[in-house]
């Protein structure tokens, strides 16, 4: 398909959009982007991620930035144009939360991370059970290709500045503390759960009040001066909410669930069936 000479900007959620598992992205997915950018489309990340967790296979796709952190940060290129942070106060309300309904947790500031007490003995739980299943689907745990959630990397405690914190991730094997949590949370924060991928158990996401994807888009399209209605949003979760509110065109995976796909203007394939490069290609981006 030819290229449209009208300018569009994409903003991408990895987690089941773009990365399948916290693994795989397919091949397709890259040509895309590659190509939609060539062809004078900008190409953002939207991803509850933070930078850190970006590093490697995703960020080297190359893009025009990234709305991190569930909508915490935003940037163009090098230049971070939207901070949107947690307070001193808010960190320790909400760890008290955890601790009071016995979840695991971890901190997101613009590119750190920091793990609550106990957090990386469960996720080397985690990552034992994911290897075992792809040892016996006939993938090799050493192979650099390997790749799960529970592989992250923090950093030393003494590093970290309660005012410097965008988010709190937390996550357990019992759903219904994680369910407490976002209860308890709820009316103070912007909360969601189920925003990362874990071989069991439930997990969930804490902000400051306001603060989604959405909100956050919407200010990094006024600072560029780019319109909203020539945003195409592209998602597969409930914090995808917001970014498929504010975007002319809003695109839910075809692995997503259906109550997700009813909030976007349409669905593409699922992430493994191409639906990235074919959603590109539907809209002229490639």
């Amino acid at each position: 398909m030819t290229a449209t000479p009208r300018p569009r900007t994409v903003f991408l959620d990895v987690d089941g959009t773009l990365m399948q598992d916290g693994r795989h992205i397919p091949p397709s997915a890259i040509a895309a982007v590659r190509a939609a950018r060539r062809n004078g489309h900008r190409v953002f990340l939207s991803t509850g991620r933070g930078m850190k967790e970006l590093e490697g296979a995703v960020l080297d796709i190359g893009f025009d930035g990234a709305v991190t952190n569930g909508g915490g940060f935003a940037t163009a290129g090098d230049e971070v144009v939207v901070a949107r942070l947690l307070t001193a106060s808010d960190v320790d309300r909400v760890s008290e939360s955890f601790r009071a309904h016995g979840v695991h947790w971890y901190l997101q500031s613009f590119d750190r991370l920091f793990a609550g007490p106990g957090l990386v003995s469960l996720l080397g739980e985690h990552l034992a059970r994911d290897r075992d299943r792809w040892r016996a689907a006939g993938g090799d745990p050493d192979d650099p290709a390997f790749f799960s959630v529970g592989m992250k990397t923090f950093d030393d405690d003494a590093l970290m500045r309660s005012d410097e914190i965008a988010k709190a991730v937390f996550l357990s094997d019992d759903a219904d503390a994680v369910a407490a949590v976002l209860d308890d949370l709820g009316a103070e924060y912007a909360v969601v759960g189920g925003t990362i991928p874990l071989p069991t158990g439930s997990s969930g996401e804490v902000a400051a009040r306001g603060v989604t994807k959405g909100a956050t888009i919407l200010e990094l399209l006024a600072h560029l001066g780019l319109d909203p209605d020539d945003a195409i949003g592209i998602g597969d979760n409930w914090n995808d909410a917001e970014m498929f509110e504010v975007c002319g065109t809003s695109i839910a995976m075809g692995n997503a669930e259906p109550a997700v796909q009813a909030l976007a203007h349409e669905v593409t394939a699922a992430i493994d069936a191409d639906g990235i490069h074919l959603a590109f290609d539907r809209h002229g981006l490639i």
